[in-house]
């Protein structure tokens, strides 16, 4: 049977980690508004994990390296958490590690993390819904920070809000299927030197979001960059504030056709450009077969060690 199980000073336990080890499947966790120098993993499915009230701050601690929660029960939702000031030593403190399936965060805020929430699973969706995230990443890295996500199924952001990106952009996905809408993104300085998003194959759809981008210390491609095997690329109702008209809002290299209506850019500057597109394609081919014969010379190499000591013990 589901229980509801409250965190806080005085309630049934003190600490999110506490609460995290005592849930079981289908739990409801809400945690009382204050400042928790604590981590937690949650390892139960289908938990709520809640603010039962606005103010609860996770800060200043990591689990196994990784992040503040490592969510590795399939079907959770977070809601109404502040993460921050996360940090490891490889670079990646997260407020937030999924690696379970079908991860939703809604009306929780990231900031002054190394990142804001990673995502290793295999399979199945990340929702972010009604987010932000400010001063995430770090100076000594070119990569997004603010949320990263591997082969799942669908990453869908909707109305969150990113600015203040340190030294990357924001958003990395390579999932089947990446949802943009309704979000805004600034980067009004220019630190970031690469595209605001980075997203590599899939359907990608980017609907209704505002991308404000100052100059930055080299040309960016665009404001968010298509590329590797994407195999559709939708872009309406979206808004490019940039001063230079030499960004584009999106710049496909993918190779898969595009489609655009309804977009707001400055005057010289396109909604969607394919410039550079057969170059870059013959790169990330010529990369991927290099990883090919990489892992193909590793494989020979192993079961020629496994041959041998078999040849070994024999004699």
């Amino acid at each position: 049977l589901a229980r509801t199980i409250e965190v806080g000073p005085g309630r049934t336990f003190a600490v999110p980690s506490e609460a995290a080890a005592a849930a079981r499947d289908g739990d409801t966790i809400t945690i009382a508004p204050g400042t928790y120098y604590d981590c937690a993993v949650w390892r139960a499915r289908a938990l709520t994990i809640a603010a039962s009230a606005p103010g609860v701050v996770i800060t200043d601690k990591a689990c196994a390296g990784k992040a503040a929660f490592i969510v590795l029960g399939d079907g959770v939702l977070i809601r109404g958490i502040t993460f921050t000031r996360i940090r490891v030593e490889d670079g990646n403190g997260a407020g937030i590690r999924a690696e379970g399936r079908d991860l939703t965060v809604q009306d929780s805020h990231f900031t002054n993390n190394q990142a804001g929430i990673i995502s290793s699973a295999a399979a199945g969706f990340l929702r972010v819904e009604g987010c932000s995230f400010n001063e995430i990443g770090s100076h000594e890295s070119p990569q997004p920070r603010a949320i990263a996500a591997g082969a799942i199924n669908t990453l869908h952001i909707a109305h969150s809000i990113f600015q203040h990106p340190r030294g990357g952009g924001f958003i990395a996905p390579s999932a089947q299927a990446t949802e943009l809408q309704d979000n805004r993104l600034s980067d009004e300085a220019g630190s970031a030197a690469s595209p605001l998003v980075r997203v590599q194959g899939g359907v990608v759809t980017v609907e209704g979001n505002t991308i404000t981008v100052g100059a930055a210390p080299v040309e960016r491609p665009g404001a968010i960059l298509v590329y590797g095997d994407a195999q559709r690329v939708a872009v309406r109702g979206n808004t490019l504030v940039e001063p230079s008209s030499q960004v584009p809002f999106l710049r496909n290299w993918s190779g898969a056709p595009a489609t655009e209506a309804d977009n707001t850019v400055p005057d010289g500057t396109a909604s969607v450009s394919e410039s550079g597109s057969l170059y870059h394609r013959l790169r990330y081919r010529l990369a991927q077969a290099r990883e090919a014969a990489g892992n193909a010379v590793r494989t020979t190499r192993h079961q020629a060690a496994e041959l041998a000591r078999g040849l070994h013990l024999i004699r």
